[in-house]
């Protein structure tokens, strides 16, 4: 009986030993100064494993026109790697109406960093979690940072 016992609990503790270690938690804050003259949508993205987005999946966060630096502060997974992004969207009416009685509509979607989804490609837009971390002040300017994606 004994036996048994103790193979139990070998195998217990081999079973628990392939979870590995649990997640270490850490917070880092996000930068940014918007000089544009509108406000901006923006996202963090893990590019990591948990694929988390902050604030959520549903929501971004509102960046007002300031020349002060805005903070955003997140948890997230030491070592895991988050991107900023963050867009416009602008819909233009022309002038011109359609068979249908109505006008064209058309959206245009400034992007910067990671942009709306995550996905693009960025140069300094990404930083690995760091407990304690102050990423580098980015400044959106309406010019250099947001680029201009037809939709």
């Amino acid at each position: 009986m004994n036996r048994l016992i103790y193979l139990f609990v070998a195998i217990m503790f081999v079973g628990l030993g392939a979870w590995g270690t649990p997640a270490t938690s850490a917070e880092m804050t996000f930068q940014l100064i918007n000089d544009a003259e509108w406000e901006v949508n923006m996202k963090l993205f893990s590019r990591g494993d948990s694929r988390q987005e902050w604030p959520s999946r549903s929501k971004a966060y509102s960046l007002r026109p300031d020349a002060a630096v805005q903070q955003i502060k997140i948890s997230c997974e030491a070592g895991e790697p988050i991107c900023w992004g963050t867009w416009r969207t602008v819909q233009a009416v022309s002038g011109e109406v359609g068979a249908d009685g109505q006008r064209t509509t058309r959206s245009t979607k400034y992007l910067a960093g990671a942009g709306d989804r995550g996905t693009r490609s960025c140069e300094n837009c990404c930083h690995v979690c760091t407990d304690g971390k102050l990423t580098p002040v980015y400044r959106l300017s309406a010019g250099a940072a947001l680029q201009s994606g037809t939709k």
